[in-house]
């Protein structure tokens, strides 16, 4: 009879068991057909500022995306996106949800406007996120020509620049295009950089003195100079310049015309600002910047390690 129990015992065992297996295997399909297995590594980025900020930002992703072998991360209704040339990478497109960024490791930059050598060592084909504002031509200075192909406008924008610099020689009678001839853009950044709150951060904007002699400084080199002023602070360039004849005060345009406006002259003469920034870059001409980049010992000090050669791009001009 003990041998009959334990025999039946021994069966039920091996019943429950085969059950056991059978629910687990399927138990484990079913999470398996639930679960979307990544296989594309991303770059996630958190996309912050106006336009200046955001293509500093999308430079950097680019550079690392391409430097770590990751997928670029855009966001759906990116600025830039409708200023230039950018490929639309979205979470969209490679077919995952826009929750995938928050589920990657992330990394922090130590100075918003200054390299930092720490946050580009991250694992070759392995997902990360990244904070910050990456202003440094440092991080993607080896892949300079592909964002000059990327940031090239829109055939809208460009040509309404073009129309509109065309209008600008006609109307001043100015002699175009010849070697005799020069135009100089000019951006004057005041807005925010006028507030006691900024200044006591350290920011500072030049005042007229810095204008004036960076003008002088091409009046010097050429004989016929045009200078072409975009600002956000209309009111006090056309005051403040009114005794110069040969300046043009270009008024309303979006902040993308204007920078494409500055790109289509063949110097610059920066102010404050990474919208200023961008459009010395794409002139390619002698640059001209106001060389009180911080207020030395202040916050702003830190921001760029308390050294703007990492910011300031290389060859151009510091000036008073």
């Amino acid at each position: 009879m003990r041998k009959l129990w334990r025999y039946i015992i021994k069966i039920g065992i091996l019943v429950l068991a085969a059950c056991l297996f059978v629910f687990i295997q399927r138990f484990k399909k079913k999470s398996y057909t639930n679960v979307k297995i990544r296989t594309t590594p991303i770059a996630c980025i958190g996309f912050r500022g106006r336009l200046g900020n955001l293509m500093f930002q999308y430079a950097f992703l680019y550079s690392v995306s391409m430097s770590k072998g990751l997928y670029p991360v855009i966001s759906d209704n990116l600025l830039p996106c409708d200023v230039f040339r950018i490929n639309k990478t979205t979470l969209q497109v490679l077919g995952e949800n826009h929750a995938s960024c928050g589920t990657v490791k992330p990394y922090t930059e130590r100075w918003p406007c200054s390299f930092d050598d720490r946050i580009i060592q991250v694992p070759f084909l392995t997902s990360a996120k990244f904070n910050g504002y990456f202003q440094s031509w440092k991080y993607w200075i080896q892949y300079e020509n592909n964002l000059r192909e990327i940031f090239r406008f829109q055939d809208t924008i460009a040509r309404r620049a073009n129309k509109q610099l065309n209008d600008i020689l006609s109307t001043l009678d100015f002699p175009c295009c010849s070697k005799n001839s020069t135009l100089v853009g000019v951006h004057i950044r005041r807005g925010d950089y006028t507030s006691k709150a900024v200044n006591k951060y350290g920011q500072i904007t030049p005042n007229i003195s810095y204008y004036l002699n960076a003008m002088n400084y091409f009046e010097n080199l050429y004989p016929t100079v045009l200078f072409i002023v975009a600002s956000d602070d209309l009111k006090w360039s056309k005051n403040e310049l009114r005794n110069k004849t040969n300046v043009y005060i270009s008024t309303g345009n979006s902040g993308p015309e204007d920078m494409a406006l500055l790109s289509l002259t063949n110097h610059t003469i920066m102010s404050v600002g990474t919208f200023g920034w961008w459009a010395a870059w794409m002139t390619r001409g002698t640059t001209l910047y106001y060389k009180q980049v911080f207020a030395p010992g202040s916050r702003y000090a830190k921001d760029f390690n308390n050294d703007p050669s990492n910011y300031i791009y290389p060859g151009w001009i510091p000036m008073d």
